[in-house]
């Protein structure tokens, strides 16, 4: 057999019962957007948190425990072998308690599967603390890279605070990388208007070689590379936001202050990235379930080409509650 990992187009297709699965699960995720409020939401979440820990031992005897090692056989089979930057997306929880380590070695993990010549990033977003209050948190706390918790998840915590690890200068979308494309990747988002645009770290793993892999987490939840068309669309793109600049101060790695106007796009309509589907080539996205956690693998510059053309021809991921149906121009 030969060392050399295949492209994702390569990797071996979900089954159908995985297919199905996530179907039901996605359909489920944006009804409870729909109908719960946010703080509902969460209660959600908890209660699942709690019913994992209560009944362990019959996730145990259902899907069997994993360790770092484990993992990291299942990713070298799953991932290409040839990337410059490996983004993470992730829910711990959903790991366990079939995970037998902790977030420090999985993280580390991680580290060792990109090795010396390769970057590992994460997301370090912040969302506006437990209201999602973007405006409100950022107009009465500055964005201190150093100290500015994540808030997607405990693994990327950690990463975050791993020594020699940067982050970009965004108060929102900030992300976090260690490897040699990390200061390439973090060092220009706050020269950037957008998020995830021209300049910013999405567009630079859409020009690299990048796989976006999940832990934990399936890719219609979390996948905020489909943003990238928009932002380098910006008035081009088929739907029209609002945005609302606010004032706010950036603090960088050496403490200096720089002053920053964020620019939050809303709009009454739902990103709904179970569409990638129709619009991705049929390899390009790969899911899998491992010890019964969620896995996707797929590529940045598929999303981000791939949408970009689709927002020129007047099609988005975006759609209407009301009629349920993708909404472009």
């Amino acid at each position: 057999m030969s060392s050399q990992k295949p492209p994702i187009s390569e990797l071996p297709r979900e089954t159908h019962y995985d297919f199905w699965r996530t179907g039901l699960k996605a359909h489920l995720y944006f009804a409870l957007r729909r109908c719960l409020t946010q703080s509902q939401r969460n209660t959600v979440k908890r209660a699942l948190v709690t019913s994992r820990r209560r009944f362990s031992r019959a996730y145990l005897f259902a899907y069997g425990g994993f360790t770092t090692q484990d993992l990291l056989d299942e990713l070298r089979s799953r991932v290409p072998e040839h990337f410059d930057i490996l983004m993470v997306h992730s829910s711990y929880d959903a790991l366990l308690p079939m995970y037998q380590g902790n977030p420090q070695e999985l993280v580390q993990g991680l580290l060792q599967l990109c090795g010396k010549d390769r970057t590992l990033a994460m997301p370090a977003f912040v969302l506006g603390g437990k209201l999602y209050d973007k405006k409100g948190y950022f107009r009465s706390r500055p964005f201190d890279c150093r100290r500015t918790p994540s808030e997607m998840g405990l693994l990327t915590e950690v990463f975050r605070r791993t020594q020699g690890v940067l982050r970009s200068l965004h108060p929102t979308h900030s992300v976090c990388g260690m490897g040699p494309l990390a200061h390439t990747l973090t060092a220009t988002h706050h020269l950037s208007e957008t998020r995830t645009g021209c300049g910013t770290p999405f567009d630079i793993m859409a020009q690299k070689r990048t796989v976006i892999l999940g832990l934990g987490v399936e890719y219609y939840r979390c996948l905020a590379q489909t943003h990238s068309a928009e932002d380098i669309l910006g008035d081009a793109f088929p739907v029209k936001f609002e945005r609302s600049p606010i004032q706010t101060t950036l603090i960088d790695a050496d403490g200096n202050k720089l002053r920053y106007e964020l620019i939050i796009p809303r709009n009454s309509l739902q990103l709904d990235n179970t569409g990638l589907r129709e619009l991705l080539p049929s390899d390009a996205l790969r899911q899998w379930s491992f010890h019964g956690a969620p896995m996707f693998a797929t590529d940045a510059r598929a999303i981000t080409d791939c949408l970009i053309e689709a927002a020129k021809r007047g099609i988005t991921l975006y759609r209407s509650d009301s009629a349920n149906v993708r909404v472009g121009a």
